[in-house]
């Protein structure tokens, strides 16, 4: 290979990489660079860009616009992977939610300007889905994409939508026939859920400018986290908890036995809502397993007084794979979170309290 078709793969790879910084072809790239965190700590114009990048996503989950992001693609690989790092020693599964939406939402963006054989590589690469890229006309409606229903199943798992519903889509030989625009909606989901379930285990200190914008964004989320709080804590209001809570704690009252995911949902969900340790654990005594010295460690691990980190309960979207979404109803549909649910049902029952 000459010198010039050289270069010109190495800038493809780049360019790519800047595109789908979570790829792993851009992760590959990233450890081919050998870049650290040392040397970037240096480059003003990453960490300026890596700042911008998540505080937009914690205010409004959008990504930045096209004209926000920079010409470089190393700024642009360079401030994801440093965002990254900021996301992961937060250790705040709120910051995290919010910094996975925004990301997704920019992966889509360019996801509508691919090919349809691009999208099944992307597809098949990093999330070994099998995406056929098979055009398709029925009852006068285009398709662009072939994709198995356990891989749709799976990325559409926390859609509320209808029109996202299985029962509701065409299907054919066991693959669902999908839209380019359907296709780049459930892969930014698949590159959402990456991004929530990608936690890896960093702690400060870094390098000194690095350093100053973590503990600037650590402040920042926990001034957000603490406002979210105060909507949700107060008077306890039952009647505003979610239907698959509602439904757990039932269970509880029964002194049904519950999955290790169940316990943690429904734990987290309390103490968020402002439930001490000690009633809870009063919830946990029917459970046939039931040790105090085991359940309140574990409660206090989730509030976050046996370490630095202080627990949500899980989305939606992981609810409804884990099977824990029951008794839908209709302030579901629009409702991504648990804990939002709540804040949103509290503002309309707790006027009827006062």
């Amino acid at each position: 290979m000459n010198s010039k078709a050289g270069q010109m793969l190495e800038d493809t790879k780049i360019y790519e990489a800047a595109k789908y910084p979570w790829s792993i072809s851009a992760r590959n790239l990233l450890k081919e660079l050998d870049v650290s965190l040392k040397e970037i700590d240096a480059n003003a114009q990453v960490i300026q860009q890596t700042r911008r990048r998540l505080l937009q996503a914690l205010e409004t989950t959008e990504p930045l616009t096209l004209k926000s992001e920079t010409s470089s693609e190393f700024v642009e690989l360079a401030s994801f992977f440093v965002a990254k790092v900021m996301v992961d020693a937060i250790k705040s599964m709120f910051f995290r939610r919010r910094w996975a939406t925004a990301e997704a939402k920019r992966a889509e963006r360019y996801f509508l300007k691919e090919s349809d054989m691009k999208l099944a590589t992307i597809a098949e690469r990093n999330f070994n889905w099998q995406l056929d890229p098979k055009p398709t006309r029925i009852a006068g409606r285009e398709f662009s994409h072939r994709l198995h229903f356990a891989n749709y199943l799976a990325a559409t798992a926390g859609f509320h939508e209808r029109e996202w519903k299985l029962v509701n889509k065409r299907m054919v030989n066991g693959f669902v026939l999908l839209r380019k625009g359907d296709t780049a909606r459930v892969l930014r989901a698949a590159v959402e859920q990456l991004l929530i379930s990608d936690v890896k285990r960093v702690s400060p200190p870094f390098p000194p400018n690095i350093q100053q914008m973590y503990e600037e964004l650590e402040n920042v989320v926990r001034s957000r986290t603490e406002r979210m709080k105060q909507e949700i804590m107060g008077e306890i209001v039952p009647e505003a908890f979610p239907p698959c809570i509602k439904a757990l704690i039932a269970d509880m009252a029964e002194g049904k036995p519950l999955s290790h995911i169940a316990r943690f949902t429904v734990t987290a969900f309390l103490l968020n809502v402002g439930m001490d340790v000690d009633a809870i654990l009063n919830l946990f005594v029917k459970a046939p397993d039931f040790r105090e010295d085991l359940a309140r460690y574990q409660v206090e691990h989730i509030a976050g007084k046996r370490g630095s980190t202080e627990y949500t309960p899980p989305a939606c979207a992981y609810l409804v794979s884990t099977r824990l979404c029951v008794n839908k109803d209709k302030y579901c549909e629009y409702i991504r979170h648990p804990l939002a649910y709540y804040r949103r049902r509290r503002k309309w029952i707790k006027p009827k309290h006062s």
